[in-house]
């Protein structure tokens, strides 16, 4: 029986499987970090993330993306680099506002509780942006705000 146990000692100890442990330790730790930059956050039975300031933010979020229904984009001339400080509310049918918050890079990731008509207004500087749409049942709403867009002549 000893033997058996040096003998997966001595297993354990070759490179190959360190290097899995060392790699996967690595990968905890950056998952970690990414998470600690962009947290979940609630209001009542609304839970949202935001960010993507950066490329791992962004790969964060992507893989993050399915659990989240409502997935709004905020643009600045086009833009989604240095987008933030954008005033968001959302209100449910009744027009109560269910989230207020500040967003933390250009995206917006929203999980209310049910489906239902939604109210999104957003505000950068001096001009607001207000959209209407309804979450029918498992489906997705992608919105994009974009601010100070171009206006045409």
């Amino acid at each position: 029986m000893q033997k058996k146990h040096t003998s997966l000692l001595t297993h354990m100890t070759s490179p190959v499987p360190l290097f899995s442990v060392a790699l996967l330790a690595l990968f905890i730790c950056l998952s970690s970090a990414q998470a600690q930059a962009i947290k979940l956050q609630r209001q009542g039975e609304y839970t949202f993330i935001t960010g993507g300031v950066n490329d791992e933010e962004q790969t964060y979020l992507d893989a993050q993306a399915p659990k989240y229904p409502i997935q709004l984009v905020f643009r600045n001339n086009g833009q989604v680099t240095d987008v933030k400080d954008v005033a968001l509310r959302v209100k449910n049918v009744s027009g109560e506002v269910m989230v207020e918050t500040k967003i933390k890079g250009p995206f917006l990731y929203l999980n209310p509780p049910s489906s239902g008509r939604f109210t999104f207004e957003a505000d950068l500087g001096s001009e607001t942006i207000s959209m209407t749409k309804d979450l029918i049942g498992r489906r997705y709403l992608h919105l994009v705000f974009d601010f100070n867009k171009a206006k045409a002549d």
